[in-house]
């Protein structure tokens, strides 16, 4: 593997993560007019193939934030918010330490 090969993955690995973590501070400002887009792309239960591969795909790269979304809808309004904004911030922080473990195993493995 080249080292331009491994700033792709790098950059690629940053931007998956970036994309996750931005969903869901629109997920905590906005609330349901960003979900409204969400679920209208979704299938709650695909019956297709392209239904199961796009549906996949849209949680694989926006999933967080509606997931937890989901899992707060338990709460009152102000205890939703405040775990969304902890979480936010745990993920914020998972996201660095995911970040830099797999560019230093990359970098061992392949340099």
């Amino acid at each position: 593997m080249t080292l331009e090969t491994m700033k792709l993955t790098q950059g690629l690995l940053s931007y998956y993560l970036s994309v996750q973590i931005m969903f869901s501070i629109l997920v905590f400002l906005l609330g349901r007019i960003v979900l409204d887009v969400y679920e209208a792309g979704v299938s709650e239960n695909p019956k297709t193939v392209f239904q199961r591969t796009f549906t996949f795909v849209i949680n694989a790269f926006f999933g967080i934030g509606p997931y937890l979304n989901k899992k707060f809808l338990k709460y009152s309004f102000f205890k939703r918010k405040v775990f969304m904004l902890i979480s936010i911030v745990v993920q914020l922080f998972a996201s660095i330490i995911v970040y830099y473990v797999i560019k230093n195993l990359l970098r061992a493995i392949f340099l």
